[in-house]
């Protein structure tokens, strides 16, 4: 009888350990950062994205915008937007908290992230077309500066 109840005993404890090992496995094998897209937007924001739907509505710059993104943007709630070279990047307070907004005349500057991408939508066929972005995660990365050719004294 006393070898059968230590058989078991160690037989439930090797399961308990494997199915510790699994999950230890399972949960920190990637940290997060398998899917981490880097990104470049321009450093004059954040802009609330409820002004960025007002521009889509109201501006003829937008003209012919998808009504399903935008609907989709609404539905968003209270979110901030950094614009980049063909996209509108939507995230948290807190997330665009973590890049630095400079607004400066002469030079360009980019601000440069690593992030989560949830999902990507299309504003649409219209003039200078934009791809919308909602992400996560925002891990900064540093900014470049560009002199404006012909711009200065």
């Amino acid at each position: 009888m006393g070898k059968k109840v230590i058989a078991t005993v160690i037989i439930v404890l090797v399961a308990i350990l494997a199915l510790v090992s699994i999950y230890s496995v399972v949960e920190f094998s990637d940290g997060g950062t398998s899917d981490l897209t880097e990104l470049v937007v321009y450093s004059e924001g954040p802009i609330p994205l409820s002004d960025i739907i007002d521009d889509i509505e109201n501006e003829s710059y937008y003209k012919g915008y998808d009504n399903d993104t935008l609907n989709w943007m609404k539905s968003l709630g209270d979110k901030e937007v950094f614009s980049g070279n063909g996209t509108l990047v939507i995230m948290s307070s807190s997330d665009a908290n973590k890049i630095p907004s400079v607004y400066a005349t002469d030079v360009i500057i980019t601000e440069n992230f690593e992030c989560n991408v949830l999902e990507t939508h299309s504003l649409g066929d219209i003039k200078y077309p934009k791809d919308v972005l909602l992400v996560e995660h925002v891990n900064y990365l540093g900014e470049s500066i560009e002199d404006i050719p012909g711009g200065g004294a």
